[in-house]
């Protein structure tokens, strides 16, 4: 910028000046141009078109007139100055608080220069000054032009800056204020909602990330409420119940965030729940996806909290192998009976260990053959047939198994409060026997 206003000084100097270099007539006819170019703005910029007693017409003179003076000052002095650019660096900043556009006072400058230009072709038809001195101010209409379109432009991208920076902190309070428990009255809600631009959903959903990409994220979805300062990462996402809003999300999650290695098969002398590098596991147990996001279920705007706790659970699994991310997406909702059931994944060994305590009679390998037998038994409805073609062996196998597992759970078997025990246990077991989960689990 401090170049460009050296080459504006520079060519402003090179004008003529004085009343014998063609500027005699700018002063007079100042009031009488002014009233041309604010004609020919609302006759041609439909923006501005407006009529003649319209307070928005005399803004167009006023502005015009002071244009005009400035470009007149200019001239006569040799050099430029500051009022007129002034000006119109704060109507850059006016219309971009008002949310409008710089198009119709760029198409509105084009039209000033171009009939200040054809008054300079008038004056000089009429042999008021000499021809090569008309010349040079006709290229300083157009410099002059520049400038002011430049001035607005700065003023214009300035005020949108600032806006934008305001409307990003009002809306990272909102999220702070939605995702915090109990959140504050609905009240306070809608009010900042309001001041932040933001649309109060019906149904939202709250996504946690695993970490934010590089300095140039795709776009999400629009609404969204993001906080990607936080020291865990979390997005807010509006009416995500929509058609197409999951593949929509998932695609804008793939762009926005950075690939962290999910856990595959953890080193005997890793400490559960520790999540390696891809390239520090074997190559045969390297995962071949991996972990992005997690995605809440949706609630209401009020259950935000509980939509951003669910999420930050499933991707604290996900990291530890216990939930499938194929894409490199969790979605809560598709994994609600293992989130419930793990919510608290001490307390799912501890069930499982005291359920399930027979078995530790029993050698490993044997021990997990009757858990898993028991299990596609219950799940089968009690039919050794079904359960023997869930496990791939002979329904008398089954059988077999079956009285080795009657003989160690006895009336357990039978009782249903006893029976839905040991289902929890054994769906607790499978899920914390998984190389990422908790070792202490195995009965």
């Amino acid at each position: 910028m401090e170049k460009y206003a050296d080459v504006l000084l520079a060519r402003w100097s090179a004008v003529p000046s004085g009343q014998g270099a063609g500027t005699a007539w700018l002063l007079p006819a100042l009031d009488s141009l002014a009233d041309d170019i604010t004609a020919a703005i609302t006759g041609e910029v439909e923006e501005y078109a407006q009529s003649g007693d319209d307070p928005a017409a005399r803004a167009v003179r006023r502005v015009a007139q002071d244009a005009v003076a400035g470009f007149a000052d200019r001239v006569a002095q040799g050099r430029g100055t500051a009022s007129a650019a002034a000006m119109f660096h704060d109507l850059g900043r006016l219309l971009a608080a008002e949310g409008r556009s710089l198009e119709a006072l760029h198409a509105a400058l084009r039209v000033g220069a171009r009939v200040t230009w054809q008054r300079l072709q008038e004056q000089a038809r009429q042999g008021n000054g000499n021809a090569e001195a008309f010349a040079r101010i006709g290229e300083t209409v157009f410099w002059y032009m520049d400038e002011l379109a430049a001035s607005c432009s700065a003023g214009y991208a300035e005020a949108k800056a600032e806006l934008a920076g305001e409307t990003s902190q009002l809306r990272r309070r909102l999220l702070d204020m939605l995702t915090s428990s109990p959140p504050p009255p609905a009240a306070v809600i809608a009010s900042l909602a309001q001041a932040a631009g933001w649309p109060l959903p019906g149904r939202v959903a709250a996504v946690a990330l695993a970490r934010p990409a590089g300095s140039n994220p795709a776009p999400l979805p629009p609404g969204v409420l993001a906080g990607l300062s936080r020291r865990d990462p979390c997005l807010l996402i509006p009416d995500p119940d929509g058609p197409g809003r999951r593949r929509q999300l998932a695609a804008a999650l793939r762009g926005w965030l950075a690939a962290v290695p999910a856990t595959a098969a953890l080193p005997a002398t890793a400490q559960p729940g520790t999540a390696l590098p891809a390239a520090a596991l074997p190559p045969a147990t390297r995962p071949a996806t991996v972990l992005l996001a997690a995605v809440g279920p949706a609630v209401p705007l009020a259950g935000a909290s509980g939509s951003l706790r669910w999420a930050s659970q499933g991707l604290a699994l996900a990291r530890r192998g216990l939930l499938d991310n194929g894409d490199g997406v969790v979605w809560c909702e598709d994994h609600l009976p293992t989130l419930i059931l793990l919510a608290d994944a001490d307390l799912a060994a501890a069930l499982s260990r005291e359920a399930l305590a027979p078995l530790r009679q029993l050698r490993p390998e044997q021990a997990d053959r009757l858990a898993q037998t028991l299990l596609a038994w219950l799940e089968s409805a009690d039919d050794a047939n079904a359960a023997a073609r869930r496990l791939h062996v002979h329904p008398q196998t089954i059988r077999y198994r079956l009285r080795q597992v009657g003989d160690l759970f006895g009336d357990a078997l039978a009782a249903p409060d006893s029976r839905f025990r040991l289902l929890l246990a054994l769906h607790a077991r499978q899920l914390l026997k998984s190389p990422a989960g908790t070792r202490s689990a195995r009965p």
